[in-house]
């Protein structure tokens, strides 16, 4: 077959999927998912915002590590829409949405017309394919440079010394930018070398004469792309940290998620072995446990899927001489070897280079049915009457697999409470339910305050460039914002505190799903005398109270600090870092509440620090309430107890003074 020309229909059909893959990729950006994931956050704001700051680099060694090339590029995107659902993801779509003719290309030239068509059809509703296509994450990146640096290899080798002069020279060089482009996207595309060099040594054992013609291809690749990448590895040797167990440098996320091959270091081979049985079985029992990324234990095949899957595998392990079928398992075996020794097992995104051999594989049998009947046709005077069960064949195969994987990404899994939780949609809805009240200007939003991550996605999601949102935790604080309307909103989670949700009760409350929306009165009285202290950095301690009755041994009390801010707040700039951050980098508060309960003889008994707001929302007027607790010991000294109230820095360790200079208010002395 003349595959360098396409015939109309299949340039029709190509088009149409390429059309449909984007279209499914596009569609309701700020329903599924549900929200923003940390990743996503840390992406955008972290690494990405390195980059859009002018602050570019050949390696990040934030966030575990990261090569430079999503970001960058994402850098150069995220302008083009904006930062919402659809900007804020454009990358992974045009990616996600490539790697589908990049798939029929390859799949055409490796296998048949066929197969790249059926494996393009497949990938286009795939559910694992959508759900990295429509997250900012750099694995949909990978897939569209991999494909190009296979496809190039396997053309080379395929056609040998009928390359002109200029393909000659041109094509290798094609090969190594791509080849070195992945390297600079994913640390999973380390592999492709391998995968290249373990089918060259198949040719040489088992087709030598295409070996002959390969090999220095092959090695110019390899040379082009290393020396593209040497910067990489220089920066990544640079950036290795002593704590990359812990998530901190360079690579640290491989030294991070490898605890099977730690323990086999140990001796304890029990971990790996459950890998690979976990792993082997994602196909069609035992997938990816992320509800980040799945539905839990889903695997990435159906019944009809794993049916395919498996036959196409059996008739590459058959014809395993066949180079095209070599090909193939090598890729599959390779594409899937990072889940076999890290964790999670079966993860859909460390095995994401195997994603277009898995439904090329797919493809695979019904090509080669389509192929038989074919090929029988000029004997079979008949055969015509096998052509509608053929195309029934076809439709039976491809219609449940699509409608499984839709159906899973787009109704059940961000219908699922984990799911709803780990994206924060509570976030999103408070976003659309602000937007739709442009009366409430000042409001303050619960929050864990774990990071900025929160206020980063209510402030993407958010359309309104008027709304002044604070953020706190409910758990432990209750913060009132000053303004001519006031506002407290609840979200799904974390509950606040009864007794600090029961001051509130005196003001409407409105509804919507889980969120719960107070407004109050400016002058809403809170518990406490008048201000006891003033500190240099604005805030005022205005009162304390011992709502339970005062500490004393073998209970816990519970103390209500009460603050306002009196003006704008001195506080150290807060950069948005990484998580985990890069080496030597802080990446905590800059400012909390110490509360040290003291016996009448000095001696320490407890503390409880921290501070329940963030500090960077903050504005002038705004008051809160934070929750202090203490669990005396049975056997502590009879009171009365002293507690020492402060401010300090939690990088420098460095106390706020007062107005009269000291770094600390006492209570009962």
């Amino acid at each position: 077959m003349n595959r360098s020309r396409l015939p109309l229909w299949e340039w029709a059909l190509v088009v149409s999927l390429v059309l449909a893959a984007w279209a499914l990729r596009v569609w309701q950006p700020a329903q599924v998912p549900p929200g923003w994931r940390d990743d996503e956050l840390i992406n955008i704001h972290a690494l990405t915002g390195e980059v859009l700051s002018g602050h570019p680099t050949l390696y990040f060694t934030g966030a575990s590590g990261h090569e430079p090339l999503y970001h960058t590029l994402h850098a150069g995107a995220l302008p083009l829409v904006g930062m919402n659902p659809l900007g804020g993801h454009l990358l992974s779509i045009a990616c996600g949405t490539l790697t589908i003719p990049l798939t029929y290309a390859l799949g055409r030239r490796l296998l048949s017309r066929s197969a790249g068509l059926l494996a393009a059809t497949f990938l286009t509703s795939s559910f694992w394919s959508l759900m990295y296509s429509r997250i900012a994450l750099r694995h949909a990146m990978v897939l569209p440079f991999a494909l190009a640096a296979l496809y190039g290899m396997w053309r080379s080798s395929f056609i040998g010394n009928r390359l002109s002069r200029i393909a000659n020279r041109l094509l290798p060089v094609g090969c190594g930018l791509s080849l070195a482009a992945a390297l600079y996207t994913y640390t999973v595309a380390r592999l492709l070398p391998l995968i290249l060099l373990t089918f060259g040594l198949y040719l040489a054992l088992v087709h030598r004469d295409r070996f002959r013609r390969w090999w220095r291809f092959l090695l110019a690749v390899l040379l082009v792309a290393a020396a593209l990448t040497a910067p990489l590895w220089v920066a990544i040797a640079r950036g290795r940290s002593e704590a990359a167990a812990q998530g901190i440098g360079a690579d640290a996320r491989i030294a991070e998620l490898s605890g099977p091959l730690r323990e086999l270091q140990g001796g304890d081979l029990g971990p790996l072995i459950e890998n690979a049985r976990t792993t082997l079985g994602m196909f069609h029992a035992t997938g990816d446990p992320e509800w980040l990324y799945n539905l839990s234990g889903r695997p990435v095949l159906g019944p009809v899927g794993a049916v395919l899957f498996f036959a196409g595998l059996a008739f590459c392990l058959c014809r395993f001489r066949r180079p095209e079928y070599a090909f193939l398992l090598i890729w599959l075996a390779f594409g899937i070897s990072p889940a076999l020794i890290t964790l999670p097992p079966s993860s859909l995104g460390h095995t994401i280079l195997a994603q277009p051999a898995v439904y090329l594989l797919m493809a695979l049998p019904l090509a080669e049915l389509r192929s038989r009947i074919r090929d029988l046709r000029p004997r079979i005077r008949n055969l015509e009457s096998a052509l509608p069960l053929l195309a029934i064949v076809m439709v039976a195969s491809l219609v449940p697999v699509a409608a499984r994987d839709l159906h899973d990404y787009f109704i059940a899994w961000p219908a699922r409470g984990m799911v709803r939780f780990l994206y924060r949609e509570d976030y999103r809805e408070a976003a659309r339910y602000l937007d739709d009240h442009p009366e409430v200007i000042d409001v303050a939003v619960g929050s864990t305050l774990v990071g900025p991550w929160d206020r980063l996605a209510l402030e993407n999601d958010l359309r309104r460039e008027d709304l002044r949102a604070r953020l706190f935790n409910p758990e432990r604080a209750l913060l009132l914002p000053a303004g001519p309307a006031p506002a407290v909103l609840f979200i799904g989670f974390p509950e606040p505190d009864p007794a600090l949700a029961a001051l509130l009760e005196v003001s409407p409350v409105q509804t919507k799903g889980r969120l719960k929306l107070y407004r109050f009165p400016v002058d809403l009285p809170l518990p406490g005398p008048g201000p006891t202290a003033t500190f240099a950095n604005g805030l005022e301690l205005t009162g304390l109270i011992w709502p339970d009755g005062e500490p004393a041994p073998g209970r816990e009390a519970t103390a209500w600090l009460v603050w306002r801010l009196a003006r704008t707040l001195d506080l150290p700039p807060v950069p948005v870092v990484a998580n985990p951050p890069p080496p030597g980098v802080y990446a905590g508060p800059r400012l909390a509440v110490f509360t040290h309960l003291f016996a009448a003889d000095g001696t320490f008994l407890v503390g409880d620090d921290g501070l329940w707001v963030d500090p960077t929302t903050l504005r002038p007027g705004d008051r809160f309430i934070q929750i202090h607790r203490f669990s005396v010991l049975a056997d502590a000294p009879p009171g009365p107890y002293r507690l020492e109230i402060g401010l300090y820095d939690p990088m420098t360790g460095e106390r706020w003074r007062t107005a009269e200079g000291v770094d600390r208010v006492g209570w009962g002395e």
